[in-house]
């Protein structure tokens, strides 16, 4: 049994390097900058989160991704943010960081276009002590080293107004190789951080009279390998934002269901669970992620400093 639990894990870290290697969210749409750093400042607010996701949790080494993110505007124009996480699969652990600017266009008074850059330092590292080696003196295993340090880059577009957006990104410009040292020539690493793409957007038809939004959007990924991934829904945003329920489709087979609470206007709390379409379902509780934030205060991107998001109705 613990034989079949270490094949297990190793399968995951093997899809964690040629695969899926940025950790996964549901509730992309709610801080985007984790996908696109030219996001960071697009809300004209500085703001704090902090996030957990439960993946597979019926499984032995199931992922776990957690860490922290701020973003904020300076003077109108530079946007700015930070990232700290842990994406933790079966033996493999990701430590990484990254910061982030991005410069914020005007077109207008109402439409705006981000650039942005991010670099970004990941550690990787295997915890032997979960796998059970059939020969523990292999060569490959006593040469290798059990942590190895990388740096690369992303890139990104933003454009958005009040009502709609559209994003481009793309880490892993670099594509730095991943090579803990089993072979000496070094001529065949382990893998290495192949380029994601991320393609999102989304609009909001709102009802002023019943301070409603009804936001449908979409995001499409394409990373080498896997087909590309679709991940689509509708948010209904009630209360000028301070509650919101949502439910997303990620192909090939997952549902994604999604609540908003916002406390005292500075305090979001977001939570969402996923369940497989498939028969998956059967063997795994589903996935479960949580966000506590604090946005301080300020005036948002686009808004009157004493309006409300929503326009009050003209109609007399």
């Amino acid at each position: 049994m613990k034989q079949l639990l270490s094949i297990f894990a190793v399968l995951l870290f093997i899809q964690s390097v040629q695969a899926q290697q940025e950790p996964l969210f549901a509730q992309y749409m709610n801080n985007t900058f984790l996908i696109n750093p030219a996001v960071a400042g697009s809300r004209g607010t500085h703001g704090i989160n902090l996030f957990h996701r439960w993946q597979w949790v019926s499984f032995p080494g199931a992922p776990k991704t957690f860490g922290v993110s701020y973003q904020g505007m300076i003077k109108d124009v530079h946007g700015v943010g930070g990232l700290i996480f842990s994406d933790i699969t079966g033996p493999s652990v990701r430590i990484g960081m990254k910061g982030s600017y991005a410069f914020h266009i005007p077109l207008g008074d109402e439409m705006r276009l981000s650039i942005g850059a991010a670099g970004r330092l990941v550690r990787n590292s295997i915890n032997t002590r979960t796998i059970t080696f059939l020969q523990d003196n292999d060569a490959a295993v006593a040469n290798a080293s059990e942590a190895v340090w990388g740096g690369d880059a992303e890139f990104g577009l933003y454009f958005y107004s009040r009502d709609y957006y559209v994003g481009f990104s793309a880490p892993n410009l670099i594509q730095t190789k991943i090579d803990f040292g089993a072979n000496p020539t070094g001529r065949d690493p382990l893998g290495k951080g192949y380029r994601h793409y991320f393609l999102t957007g989304g609009y909001k038809f709102r009802i002023p009279e019943k301070k409603m939004i009804i936001e449908p959007s979409v995001m499409m990924k394409y990373v080498k390998g896997p087909r590309p991934q679709i991940d689509g829904g509708v948010t209904l945003r009630l209360l000028n934002d301070q509650l919101a329920f949502g439910v997303f489709y990620r192909s090939p087979g997952f549902l994604s269901f999604q609540t908003k609470f916002v406390f005292d206007n500075q305090i979001p709390l977001l939570i969402s669970f996923d369940l497989s379409t498939a028969k998956f379902q059967n063997y795994s509780v589903g996935a479960t992620e949580v966000v506590l934030g604090y946005d301080f205060k300020g005036t948002p991107m686009f808004e009157s400093p004493n309006g409300p998001d929503i326009p009050q109705s003209t109609d007399k």
